[in-house]
């Protein structure tokens, strides 16, 4: 067994408390366990209490996961699990509603890329929080495209960023009639008929999607996901015409979404320039 400690509050800055609280639970449950001690709270220097996240898991199945950090065994990883045991609905793993896989491929050309048409090549920067944006698109050639055949993108493929240096993992459904091709941190989903391919999307950005996304990731500053491990991804599946009432509503709530956010926007400004001005004048 192994004991993973998560730090989800860093608040004390008293180092020997740490080692005392820490140390002290692993002396009690014995030599057969693993301390994991989260290079956060080593470096932790806040003050306050400590308020950490005890796990005990067997090392069988840590080395099973094959991912040696406290993420996939953290509460919120595990809320979603039970998520997943009280559906309804069957749990199918990504690789059985995929048709295909397929990874992008690394490009040279892309930093010296001066094109401004051909075939758009798709990379992480191009799939945010909202959706497909190819404001800041490169292209490349159809020859280029034509050598890339295996990773073309079509209308309705799923695009998944499998890197993640900080935030969500984003993804996109392709909705454009000319095709695409992706770069090397671009995994692309061409999908079955048995799920929408805006529900998909819509379960992977959700805080299930999230949670069981990022327990899945491996590294420390630049994070990825292998294709083999999103693929074993469990999805909720209900039947199609649920799926799409699903993406519906979660369009719609996009939309509404959206339609606030100049506003907000707006008032941010707003908010930042009181302040300056209040220091200016120097009224509180």
């Amino acid at each position: 067994k192994a004991l993973w400690v998560e730090a989800e509050k860093i608040i004390t800055d008293d180092r020997e408390l740490v080692e005392r609280k820490i140390f002290g639970e692993e002396e009690a449950v014995g030599g057969n366990y693993i301390l994991y001690l989260p290079s956060a709270l080593c470096d932790a220097n806040l003050s306050g209490d400590l308020s950490m996240e005890v796990t005990i898991v067997p090392i069988s199945k840590i080395i099973k996961k094959g991912v040696w950090h406290y993420q996939p065994y953290s509460k919120a990883v595990r809320d979603a699990e039970a998520v997943l045991k009280q559906s309804p609905y069957p749990i199918l793993p990504l690789a059985e509603v995929v048709e295909s896989a397929k990874r992008g491929f690394f490009h040279s050309n892309i930093a010296n890329q001066t094109e401004t048409e051909g075939i758009p090549l798709i990379r992480s920067i191009n799939i945010t929080s909202g959706g497909l944006d190819l404001s800041s698109v490169a292209y490349i050639s159809s020859t280029d495209d034509d050598k890339l055949h295996t990773t073309q993108v079509q209308k309705d493929d799923v695009l998944v960023s499998i890197v993640a240096i900080a935030g969500p993992i984003n993804s996109a459904v392709y909705n454009l009639e000319q095709s695409a091709n992706i770069s090397q941190h671009i995994c692309r989903l061409r999908i079955k008929n048995i799920i929408s391919p805006y529900y998909l999307v819509s379960f992977l950005r959700s805080n299930i999607g999230q949670h069981l996304l990022q327990a899945r990731l491996t590294g420390s500053v630049s994070r990825t996901i292998s294709i083999q491990s999103l693929l074993q991804l469990p999805i909720i599946c209900p039947p199609l015409r649920h799926q799409e009432q699903i993406a519906s509503q979660v369009k719609a709530k996009k939309a509404q979404a959206a339609r606030h956010q100049p506003r907000a926007e707006t008032l941010q400004n707003e908010t930042n320039q009181t302040f300056d001005q209040l220091l200016k004048e120097g009224a509180l």
